[in-house]
């Protein structure tokens, strides 16, 4: 009968060991983060963020934001005095192209955010918020517009405002602007007058 008890005894001892380690792993289980690869989550952030680029150790662009957030799986989220400089020309017509929003979401052609960091290329920027475009004497402001890398064209359908020495214009139907080729068009109607002439 000894060896009973103690048989009986050992065997409770391990169920109940047992259904305390199986209760202590499902609380686990519960409590544990799920990542899905399709939420739009931040995975990595940064504070007073400055991207730059270099060519032949000079710098040839410069963004820069007080934050910005890395996603799952393509985005880069720019956010508060969000800015982009590039130097344009060459030799001694060189000049910095600059550009303003308030928020900019960056898209690239990525699966992951490994392959975005490590060898992606940007597919369009959506930019928003007192959008402001300064490149030579011109000045372009909107509400919002879109860059798409690929052709090199900032665009808006939002009402648009082109300043510079002797013209001022506005375009209702917003504007169509090939950085590379400096081939501006506006959409109308459109206000506003003076001599319009790309240096």
């Amino acid at each position: 009968m000894k060896n009973r008890t103690k048989l009986v005894l050992v065997l409770s001892a391990l169920a109940l060991s047992t259904a305390a380690f199986l209760a202590r792993e499902r609380d686990k289980a519960r409590n544990r983060p799920v990542y899905d690869a399709n939420l739009r989550e931040a995975r990595i952030t940064f504070e007073d963020f400055t991207a730059t680029r270099y060519l032949s150790g000079s710098v040839t662009s410069v963004a820069r934001a007080k934050s910005g957030y890395l996603l799952e799986p393509n985005m880069l989220e720019l956010f508060g005095d969000v800015s982009f400089r590039a130097l344009k020309g060459n030799g001694k017509k060189q000049y910095w192209e600059q550009l303003y929003c308030e928020t900019a979401t960056a898209y690239f052609r990525s699966n992951s955010l490994a392959q975005m960091i490590t060898s992606s290329s940007m597919d369009h920027i959506d930019l928003r918020g007192f959008v402001k475009l300064e490149t030579r004497d011109v000045t372009l402001e909107t509400d919002s517009a879109v860059y798409t890398q690929g052709n090199g064209i900032l665009q808006s359908s939002s009402k648009t405002q082109l300043s510079g020495p002797g013209h001022y214009v506005k375009g209702e139907g917003g504007f169509s602007f090939d950085l590379r080729k400096e081939e501006l068009n506006l959409f109308g109607p459109i206000r506003g007058g003076g001599s319009f002439e790309m240096p």
